[in-house]
């Protein structure tokens, strides 16, 4: 029954995309062969064919209707995959965006599953990101999946507007739960300046718990670029406090990307992340205590253009992480948090392929 759907699907693609001229299929196919020591923590090193090595990979449809006025009706589909197992990630279909609103010279207002402001504004500065956002081994992961978890809300309804050098949005999850409004709702916005290669950002995002006494999270971020010539000055910090054992989290990073020609970019950057607090682990049925700690990354991205739409890169990090940053990032990455370890480095080369369609 699947692969009839699945079928019937990619036939319908051709027909669907014919008939209607403002309907867009698109998508990015990334995947790499990467390198890993220490893992674990335990001086286990690992080979694997990573899924999604410089970007997320995807395909999608998105389409527009005019309705007169300056106004037009819009969405989206996307659909994120594993490109080592062929398997949908995100647990839907179209997990990783799916919405349908209004835009116009007022701004869009967009209903479904999106990005929030401190996604959407807080990568724009990731030094590592040549357009592709997120990777495999981004040293924004550090720590975990903190700064960026559920940063796809369901039930949300998101305003933008763009005039000028100013970009705004404003978002709202709904919690969805009987008899309140606050429970498991999600709110924020940010703020985006950008004129003469001047760039800076704002963004608050807030998930309340959805269960009295449960764990609501606050995440924010601040950035800035500066581009002149073909350099192009990154500097940011991105910050998360939980409400459980009033855990804090923080990264701030600082690099540089450079297009050395047409085909050459490469990119470098140095991230410092810090915990304190109650810091617990994430993943495990029985929540273990961590403690406080950080971690130095060094990273770098060198990517070259082989035409329009397909490229090779080559990827290098360095992991130095200290007290209970080692159970979180041991966790993460090796799928059990070290506890008995002061400091460990882990060491990653990755080199693969991307290609746009």
């Amino acid at each position: 029954m699947k692969t009839a759907c699945a079928c019937l699907l990619a036939g319908a693609l051709p027909a669907v995309a014919g008939a209607a001229p403002g309907i867009n299929i698109y998508g990015v196919i990334s995947s790499g062969l990467r390198y890993t020591s220490n893992i674990d923590g335990r001086h286990k090193d690992q080979v694997e064919v990573v899924s999604s090595g410089i970007g997320g990979s995807r395909w999608g449809i998105s389409g527009s209707e005019d309705l007169g006025g300056g106004d037009k009706a819009v969405f989206l589909l996307e659909n994120g995959f594993d490109t080592d197992t062929g398997k949908t990630t995100y647990d839907a279909l179209f997990g990783r965006q799916a919405y349908v609103g209004l835009a116009g010279a007022w701004g869009s207002l967009t209903f479904g599953r999106q990005y929030h402001a401190v996604n959407n504004i807080g990568w724009a500065f990731n030094p590592l990101d040549e357009s592709w956002g997120n990777y495999w081994s981004d040293p924004l992961y550090t720590g975990g999946d903190i700064f960026f978890q559920d940063y796809r809300v369901n039930n949300s309804i998101v305003y933008k507007h763009k005039k000028g050098p100013v970009s705004v949005q404003l978002d709202l999850g709904l919690g969805e739960q009987p008899g309140s409004a606050r429970r498991g709702a999600t709110f924020g916005g940010g703020l985006m300046f950008e004129q003469d290669g001047l760039a800076f950002g704002v963004a608050y995002d807030e998930r309340r718990a959805a269960t009295e006494g449960g764990n609501t999270l606050k995440n924010y971020s601040v950035g800035a670029s500066y581009a002149v010539g073909k350099a192009t000055a990154y500097l940011g910090h991105m910050g998360r406090r939980e409400s459980a054992g009033d855990a804090r989290f923080g990264i701030s990073f600082a690099g540089l990307g450079y297009r050395l020609t047409p085909a050459w970019h490469l990119s470098g950057a140095y991230y410092r992340y810090a915990q304190r607090g109650g810091v617990r682990t994430q993943f495990q049925a029985a929540l273990l205590s961590l403690g406080s700690g950080n971690a130095d990354v060094f990273a770098a991205v060198a990517d070259y253009a082989l035409s329009k739409r397909t490229s090779a890169f080559l990827e290098a990090d360095a992991t130095i992480a200290r007290g209970g940053a080692v159970g979180r990032e041991t966790e993460y990455w090796g799928g059990a948090p070290v506890t008995d370890v002061d400091k460990s480095t882990r060491i990653g080369v990755m080199l693969g392929l991307r290609h746009q369609f």
